[in-house]
């Protein structure tokens, strides 16, 4: 169960328009930033649609966090930048709204609990792959622990499916595009793994993977 879209279909439902109406319907073009550190405005969202990008920036370089995709709920008032990398439609209220929205639904709290948990373990993940890995390790790691998660098997094989282009996982693994691009074709050309359809991935040999991303030896 993923409680953040269930309370996304629960505002969506006949039981919570009365609800969705307290919320602003925010349309975003690709490109467009969503607040920045520093700002002023105190709102809670919900991404009803699209996709959104929450990253840190320096004038060095930016580290991603994650990409929030539909029913995913977060807040402006962050030191992060937030910015849509594809048209998307957000629901936005004042935080202070939200706060009281919550005493009166306690069961929405899964949905904060659910981000918060997906940005903290992907905030450790990438604390220790940049400290520990290159960027073609950062890439076989990311790419086993999505085999795992999905569990996707197709007799020996693994399936895949790669909701992120080549340079939204440039943008989540901290390296280049380039980088990333050079290291897949590498992996294609070793057979460790294929690309037979769009947004999908075939890991054929899981074990090579796995032994692309460690730290050892």
């Amino acid at each position: 169960m993923k409680p953040s879209r269930d309370f996304l279909l629960f505002l969506e439902s006949p039981e919570g328009s009365s609800l969705l109406a307290e919320f602003v319907r925010r349309p975003l073009r690709r490109g467009q930033l969503v607040s920045s550190p520093g700002q002023s405005d105190n709102l809670v969202f919900i991404l009803r649609s699209g996709r959104v990008r929450v990253y840190l920036a320096s004038e060095q370089r930016e580290l991603t966090l994650a990409f929030l995709e539909r029913g995913d709920v977060f807040s402006t008032h962050t030191p992060a930048w937030i910015m849509a990398t594809e048209s998307s439609e957000m629901l936005v209220i004042d935080a202070r709204k939200f706060s009281s929205f919550l005493t009166r639904f306690p069961a929405a709290t899964g949905a904060i609990i659910h981000v918060l948990g997906l940005l903290l373990s992907h905030t450790v993940d990438l604390v220790e792959t940049l400290v520990f890995r290159d960027a073609p390790q950062r890439l076989a790691h990311f790419l086993v622990a999505a085999a795992r998660r999905h569990n996707h098997r197709e007799g020996e094989s693994w399936a895949v499916p790669l909701h992120f282009n080549v340079t939204e996982m440039a943008l989540l693994l901290g390296a280049t595009r380039q980088t990333i691009s050079s290291a897949l074709n590498e992996m294609q050309r070793q057979g460790i793994v294929s690309r037979q359809v769009r947004r999908q991935l075939l890991i054929t040999d899981m074990t090579r993977l796995e032994s692309w991303g460690s730290t050892e030896g």
